[in-house]
């Protein structure tokens, strides 16, 4: 059965990583609904974090290919019980012909924050699972978007779980 599923990975922070990650992506033909690339602690390396709606048996095909690269110091699926999750969207809403009330009760219901009014709209950040953010857009299209941008989602594992520890694994070379 298919069903979200976040692949979260540590990279080498180097030029080329992401165009290779993204190239068995291309071959294998996966699906991805988000994938996103950041710095860590440790800017030598980078975080990598993808969803995909997939089975078991293609998680396990994904796992395996990106564990192959040798840019890929550390490779783990987060389980939706054992992460915490979350991105960021922001949406530029018209106000023009708006009940101005109505929209800020909205978007407190939504629990976002206005971050810029102007003349015509209003810019608000929504930050949250993909769903809420999902469900906060749908309740917010009664307004006309004028634009909408969003991260992709970012996980760590729950608790003191780590996927890397670049202190102990600078620590194992010496």
């Amino acid at each position: 059965m298919q069903q979200e599923r976040v692949i979260s990975f540590i990279v080498s922070n180097q030029p080329g990583v992401l165009s290779r990650v993204s190239g068995v992506i291309s071959r294998r033909g996966f699906n991805i609904e988000s994938l996103t690339v950041g710095v860590t602690s440790n800017t030598a390396l980078s975080r990598i974090t993808i969803v995909m709606y997939a089975d078991d048996s293609v998680i396990e095909q994904v796992v395996k290919q990106f564990d192959k690269l040798l840019d890929v110091k550390a490779i783990k699926e987060i389980p939706a019980d054992g992460g915490i999750f979350r991105e960021i969207a922001l949406i530029k809403i018209g106000t023009r012909g708006a009940a101005k009330k109505e929209l800020m009760k909205d978007i407190e219901k939504c629990k976002g924050v206005v971050l810029d009014i102007g003349e015509e709209s209003v810019t608000v950040q929504l930050t949250g699972r993909i769903d809420h953010i999902n469900e906060s857009v749908a309740m917010l299209k009664k307004y006309y978007i004028i634009e909408l941008a969003r991260t992709g989602m970012v996980a760590l594992e729950s608790g003191d779980a780590q996927l890397y520890n670049s202190r102990k694994a600078a620590m194992q070379k010496i």
